[in-house]
Parts: C-alpha cells; structure tokens; sequence
C-alpha cells in the first residue's frame, strides 16, 4: 500500500538531517577536509566548474546570503584557496576564482568525495538507485522552481 503525502513528508523530514549530515561527511573527506567548512567545500565544488564568479552570483548559486559567502570567502582568501578579482568593466564587480593551491585541493576533495559516493552506491541495487537519482531530479527541480517564485511561508 503507497504511503500517503502526510507519511512522505514525515519521511522527509525524519531522513532530511541523516543526509544532509551524510553529504557533509562526504563531502568533507579528504586531506583537506578538516580544515574546510562543509559551505567553503561547496564553494570550492561550485567555482571548480566555473572560470570566476560574481559575489552575488556565488551567494545565489549556494542560497546563502551575501554577508555569508563574504565572510566564508574572506578565510579562503587568506588561506589562499581562493582570489578576488575585480572587473574591468565595472569596478565596484568583484569577481571569485579558485587560487592555483584551491583548484588543486578541490579537485582532490572531489575525487575523494566521488570515490566514497561510488563505495556508497555500489550497495543499492542498480534500478532502486535509478528510481532515487530520478526522484532527487525531480525533487530538485520542484524546489528550484518553488524557490524562484520566492513566496513567504504561509501560516496555517
């Protein structure tokens, strides 16, 4: 018998904790992954696909808030993970880049970060994680098209 609505989102919210405590461990591990914040990590994630990105732009991407990523930048700044560039265009743009030393250590903890998804993933049957990864598609597409409509919390 399917559970109802009610039933998943009580699921939900039971399994949202483990996981999101459970990407952290993972994407935490490494060499480097002490000294790295689970948020500095997704940075780090984030401008290693990219060439440079805007402050704001990197706060959007991450759903955190400006001040945030500033601060979390400021320290991998000066840890020398990462440069700031200002643009030519407009001075008053800055601009956020992976440092030679941060691109080398965030493709590391990727690598690792891959391996221990792999070890992970090779105990769930090949079609249940099919049906998963399908369904955090579509549980993410869904959130990102609740989150651009940017509505307040309704109260009950």
């Amino acid at each position: 018998m399917a559970r109802s609505i009610d039933e998943h989102i009580r699921k939900l919210e039971e399994l949202g904790p483990v996981l999101v405590k459970g990407m952290q461990l993972v994407g935490s591990a490494g060499p480097f992954g002490a000294e790295l914040s689970f948020s500095q990590f997704l940075i780090l994630q984030t401008l290693l696909s990219k060439d440079a990105m805007r402050m704001n732009e990197l706060a959007l991407t991450l759903g955190l808030s400006k001040a945030n990523v500033t601060g979390l930048v400021d320290r991998m700044v000066r840890s020398r993970l990462l440069e700031r560039m200002r643009s030519d265009e407009d001075r008053r743009v800055v601009y956020v880049t992976l440092s030679v030393r941060g691109r080398r250590i965030a493709q590391r903890l990727i690598n690792a970060q891959r391996r221990e998804f792999r070890r992970i993933m090779e105990e769930i049957p090949p079609r249940n994680l099919d049906i998963f990864i399908d369904s955090l598609e579509q549980l993410a597409k869904a959130l990102m098209e609740r989150r651009s409509q940017t509505t307040p919390i309704e109260e009950d």
